[in-house]
């Protein structure tokens, strides 16, 4: 059964030459091949080139962007993904339970434990994990504007790892627009919000600590909605942010939560839509699906 491991260059350990080493002794007898990626969407190239060779597995080798661009390549495929998290926040392998060691997240993927995942189709592009608009969207650009600015800003990212959202949310407080008016519909159901931000989940948390929709999964054929009101003012801001790190704001009369199958979300200008922690479109409108047990991951034996 072949083999094709996608490696990251540019994520926060993907460079690494032990990484490397580590894993060229770890799939030796797998008949793996190694690529490595070189620029964006180029892993979703690697993988559709994997699906038409029909391999088994395949390895994604970075943090939630590169897991993302190597499912779209795949999805619909019998084959199953891999992952090695060498990211900045790691969101799909910490939901999995997967671990940062090298070594054990390799035995992981020979062991090829599979667990069928849902996935959420955006316009025309999927994720898995976490999505949406508004707020998470500027925390994002902060954040990717700081590990891109610099040698400096690079080495900050990778020290501070998934802490670094928790600085970009403190920024992002300051920028936050003075309205983001959407009009949402689902199942018949339709309301009109002024938002500061509207996620789809799949999984509870986004960056990691923000525990957006603490009963989210992602296998039960539907997604987790959270709409969180614009306060506007930069204190109403904070104070929500700080529950979202709780899991509390889900008590708060300005959030809205429900859970659906579809959605269609319209903006009064064009908006920035975050998914997988990258930037996936802009576009006024958002037409939103779920894709029933899409994809096969590895995951631990342990895990449920």
């Amino acid at each position: 059964m072949k083999t094709k491991i996608i490696l990251n260059p540019k994520s926060k350990a993907g460079s690494s030459r032990k990484l490397e080493s580590i894993l060229k002794e770890k799939f030796s007898n797998s008949d793996a091949e190694f690529m490595r990626t070189a620029y964006p969407g180029h892993a979703t190239d690697l993988a559709r080139k994997a699906v038409r060779e029909q391999a088994g597995t395949v390895v994604a080798v970075g943090g939630d962007g590169t897991v993302n661009e190597v499912l779209n390549g795949i999805v619909g495929s019998p084959i199953a993904l891999g992952i090695i998290p060498t990211g900045t926040a790691n969101d799909l392998a910490t939901y999995y339970r997967l671990p940062r060691n090298i070594e054990k997240a390799c035995d992981i993927i020979l062991k090829r434990q599979i667990h069928r995942a849902d996935l959420i189709l955006v316009n025309n592009r999927y994720f898995i994990t976490a999505g949406g608009l508004g707020f998470p969207s500027d925390v994002a650009s902060i954040a990717t504007s700081i590990k891109s600015r610099s040698a400096a800003g690079r080495l900050f990212g990778r020290i501070l790892s998934s802490k670094l959202y928790i600085i970009a949310s403190l920024l992002a407080v300051f920028k936050a627009k003075n309205q983001n008016l959407l009009k949402v519909r689902w199942n018949g159901s339709s309301l009109i919000s002024d938002a500061l931000s509207l996620t789809i989940n799949n999984q509870p948390f986004l960056g990691k600590d923000f525990v957006i929709s603490p009963e989210a999964v992602d296998d039960d054929g539907i997604f987790d909605v959270c709409l969180i009101k614009n306060s506007k003012t930069r204190v109403g801001i904070l104070s929500i942010l700080i529950k979202v790190l709780a899991g509390s704001h889900i008590y708060s009369s300005s959030v809205k939560m429900w859970r659906t199958d579809t959605l269609i979300v319209e903006a009064d200008s064009p908006k920035t839509f975050l998914n997988d922690g990258e930037f996936l479109q802009k576009s006024k409108e958002f037409k939103i699906h779920v894709a029933p047990l899409a994809l096969n991951v590895i995951v631990p034996e342990t895990w449920s």
